[in-house]
């Protein structure tokens, strides 16, 4: 079913958009959920609560493209989640990729640097649609859906230590262009 049918579908308040969702998005959904809260009833709870969501926004949102849109919402939510289910400790697979980038990108604690981190998500995203299409593929599924390298490598049948150096070499020329861009300050 295209998108716009089922963008139909749900503006229409029809309760089989909500059955077409789950069909379409919800194994992607569990696995970025499962991925950052690395726990089934929760993963299962926030893909559930992502059908909602989804259901509440359109109508008035009419998101092009839809998957896009419900993937960002899940992940958002998973997110949301773990933030509340971890507070100070630490208990997710996805906060140990996040730290491995977060070291090589600038923080921005205000409100005042909200126009430069729209700048910096364009450069990575410059970044990435220069890299390889492999490349890309690994830097996405470790940092925005969370799979581990191990995971990585079993889909690409690669080995799992070709992911990790990889992803410290394309750390590495992120770290550059930053640098270079003025978005990075080596200490």
């Amino acid at each position: 079913m295209e998108d716009k049918q089922l963008i139909r579908l749900l503006f229409s308040r029809s309760e089989s958009a909500l059955v077409i969702l789950r069909e379409r998005f919800g194994k992607a959904l569990y696995s970025i959920a499962m991925n950052i809260l690395g726990n089934h009833h929760d993963a299962e709870e926030v893909t559930d609560d992502t059908y909602l969501a989804v259901w509440n926004a359109i109508p008035p949102k009419e998101p092009d493209p839809l998957a896009s849109y419900v993937y960002r919402t899940g992940r958002n939510m998973a997110l949301k989640r773990l933030e509340y289910l971890s507070a100070e400790k630490r208990n997710s697979r996805y906060d140990l990729s996040l730290d491995e980038l977060s070291q090589y990108l600038p923080h921005f604690d205000d409100a005042e640097h909200i126009f430069s981190a729209k700048e910096l998500a364009d450069s990575i995203n410059d970044f990435l649609e220069r890299d390889t299409e492999q490349n890309r593929y690994i830097f996405i599924r470790r940092y925005w859906y969370g799979d581990t390298p191990e995971d990585i490598a079993a889909e690409l049948n690669i080995k799992s230590g070709a992911v990790y150096v990889r992803l410290s070499r394309i750390r590495e020329r992120l770290k550059k262009k930053l640098i270079k861009e003025g978005f990075y300050y080596e200490a």
